[in-house]
Order: C-alpha cells, then structure tokens, then sequence
C-alpha cells in the first residue's frame, strides 16, 4: 500500500511541477460549463469486524467510474457520479451451535454507488489544487448465499425469455459519505485531467468504522 501511495504522490508532483508554468495563461476555463468525467480508480484492501468475532478481509481492487459535473464558477463544481467495483474476499463466520467455533470462507464482492459530491477549486487558473466531498449510498452484495432460491429471467440468442432458478445472496444499500484532495489541469477550453486520494466511509453494521482510501485520476470534456 506504501508504494501505491508514493507513487500517486510523486505522480501529483511531477504534473504540478510541469503544468504550473502555463497555470496563468489561461483563466476561468471552468466558468459555467458542464462536465462529463471518467474515472478509473484504485481501492486500498481492508478487514471489517462485526458482531461475535465474524470479520471479512476485503482484497484491493479496482474500478471505473463515470459521472457528470456543473462549475458555477471557477472554483465551485457540483458532480453526480456512477461506480462499480468486484473482488474476492475471504471472511471468517462464527457457527452458531454452542461451541463458539469458527469457520473459513471465500466469495466475491460486489458494490455499486451513486455519490453527489462539491468540488472547491483553490484557483480559477488551469492548473489548481482541489478539495472535495460527498455524499451517496452503495449497493452491496456480499456473494454470500441466503438459503433462498429465486428466480432469474433473460432473453437468450436461442430459446427467447427464459426464466430459471438461481440462488439468493445477502444484499444491502448503505449510506456513503466522504471527502478528498487532489490537483487539476485544464488542457484547454474542453479537456482536462485530474488526480487525486478520497477516503469514503459506508455506514455498515461493522463494530469497525468500514472507510476506504480510493485514489482516482480523472479525464474530462468540458462542453
């Protein structure tokens, strides 16, 4: 995890340093325009605690997101933005049948979230530094069967709608919040790129706060 965080920080550093010279040539680029933004992104791992010793190791992993983004100003920037991520974890569960004795398992993680977030621009010049926050739910489905079958329908190439059983998993929606740091540089009128860290937190039911340190580089047309 250090080298993923040196490597982001020395990467920062080195667009601050070349794009700063231009940074004054070019003023309020952002002025009431729209955005459309891609996102890839990077998830640190994480071990979860909850109730009677039961806990999840959550892997590292990777995702992209997309979103859409108004600048009243210059500095000020309101955002929607969409993403997803799947990783394997392994987890460990306490049975319950009086000898308190636990037990090893393994399943995939999915997690979908909307976030609405505000963007303050610490410059109206092309390249500034940025603080964000926001806030959102997720969608968590932890790949963990209920016991429970239901029923699964899709159009297949051959066979037309075609319904089928397929086992339930344990779902939930949380509530998400967070905040984050990071540098921007507007190419010109349209294009820009961004780079940046966020810790996000998800309000679980874990005895453990369940916060999540993301590191993000943006592209983005502005129109």
């Amino acid at each position: 995890m250090v080298s993923h965080k040196n490597k982001l920080l020395s990467s920062l550093f080195i667009i601050g340093l070349f794009f700063s010279i231009n940074a004054n040539a070019f003023t309020d680029s952002r002025d009431g325009k729209w955005e459309f933004f891609l996102t890839p992104q990077f998830t640190n791992s994480k071990t979860l605690e909850f109730d009677n010793g039961a806990r999840a190791n959550i892997n590292e992993r990777s995702s992209i997101g997309f979103g859409f983004g108004y600048n009243i100003n210059p500095h000020i920037e309101l955002t929607t933005q969409f993403a997803s991520s799947s990783s394997n974890y392994t987890g460990t569960r306490i049975l319950d049948d009086g000898s308190d004795s636990d037990e090893k398992f393994s399943a995939n993680l999915y997690t979908s979230s909307i976030n609405f977030g505000l963007t303050f621009n610490l410059l109206s010049t092309a390249f500034t530094p940025y603080v964000s926050a926001n806030l959102g739910s997720t969608f968590i489905d932890s790949g963990i069967p209920t016991g429970n079958i239901g029923t699964v329908c899709r159009w297949d190439p051959w066979w037309g709608y075609v319904c089928s059983p397929s086992a339930q998993t344990y779902t939930s929606t949380e509530l998400n919040y967070g905040a984050g740091i990071g540098l921007r540089y507007d190419f010109n009128r349209k294009l820009y790129i961004k780079g940046g860290a966020s810790k996000n937190i998800i309000d679980t039911s874990s005895s453990n706060t369940a916060d999540f340190t993301t590191y993000q580089f943006t592209f983005g047309f502005m129109f």
